[in-house]
C-alpha cells in the first residue's frame, strides 16, 4: 500500500461517524447476541489487568447464552439492549447489540441485602459509542443524553417499577471512571465483596441508591 493510500484510510478512519444507538428490551431471542456483547465489552474492559486464560474462562462461563437465557426466565430480571441501525441492505434485522445493562435479583451472599433491593448485575458498552448519539422513539437524537447514562437511566425506571427500594451493584475498586459515574448518578458506598475471575481473586465496592 502506498504512503498516499494509507493516509487516504486514516482520514476515513478518523472521519467515520459513529453509529447512532437506540435501547429496547431484550428477549429470550436476543440471548445469543447478549452472550456475545458480553464477552466482548468484558475483555475490552478488563484484558489489562486479567491474565488471558482467567478472563477466557471467566467469559467461557458466564457469557454464553444459556446464562442469559436462564436470567431472562426469571420474572425480576430486565434487560435494556443499546443496538445500532440495521446496516444498510439489511434493514429487517433488529440491529446490532453494542451494549446493556441487566438487572436482576441481588446476587450478593457476602452483604446484607433487604427484601427489597435488586441489583445492577451488569452494564457493558463498547467503548466506540461511549459518545454515540441516543435516538428516541421517533428516530430523533436526545440531546445531551450518552448510551451509558441513557441504560442506567433505564435500569433505574425498571427497578421502581418493580417495586424496588434500592439499587445495588458491584464495581472493581480500581475503575474510577466507573466510580464516577454512580456517584454522580446517587450511588454511595455501601461495602465490598471479592470473587473470582478464574484463578484470580478481584475486589469490588458495593454502590447502593436509594429508589
Amino acid at each position: 500500500m502506498s504512503i498516499d493510500a494509507i493516509k487516504s484510510a486514516t482520514v476515513n478512519i478518523a472521519s467515520d461517524p459513529i453509529e447512532s444507538v437506540t435501547l429496547r428490551h431484550a428477549t429470550l431471542a436476543d440471548a445469543p447476541a447478549l452472550a456475545l456483547a458480553g464477552a466482548g465489552t468484558f475483555l475490552e474492559a478488563f484484558t489489562w489487568m486479567l491474565p488471558g486464560a482467567d478472563i477466557v474462562a471467566h467469559c467461557l462461563k458466564h457469557h454464553t447464552a444459556e446464562v442469559y437465557a436462564h436470567y431472562m426466565e426469571h420474572p425480576d430480571t430486565r434487560v435494556t439492549l443499546a443496538v445500532t441501525s440495521p446496516a444498510v441492505g439489511f434493514e429487517e434485522e433488529p440491529g446490532s447489540v453494542v451494549g446493556y445493562v441487566l438487572l436482576c435479583a441481588p446476587e450478593l451472599p457476602t452483604f446484607n441485602v433487604l427484601p427489597t433491593d435488586i441489583e445492577l448485575k451488569r452494564i457493558y458498552l463498547f467503548s466506540r459509542f461511549r459518545t454515540a448519539p441516543v435516538l428516541d422513539a421517533e428516530g430523533d437524537a436526545i440531546p445531551g443524553l450518552r448510551p451509558a447514562q441513557a441504560l442506567l437511566d433505564a435500569t433505574v425506571a425498571d427497578a421502581r417499577a418493580l417495586g424496588r427500594s434500592r439499587l445495588l451493584l458491584g464495581t472493581h475498586a480500581g475503575n474510577l471512571r466507573a466510580i464516577a459515574f454512580y456517584r454522580r448518578n446517587g450511588f454511595t458506598e455501601a461495602g465490598t465483596r471479592t470473587f473470582h475471575v478464574g484463578n484470580q481473586v478481584c475486589s469490588d465496592l458495593i454502590f447502593a441508591k436509594v429508589l
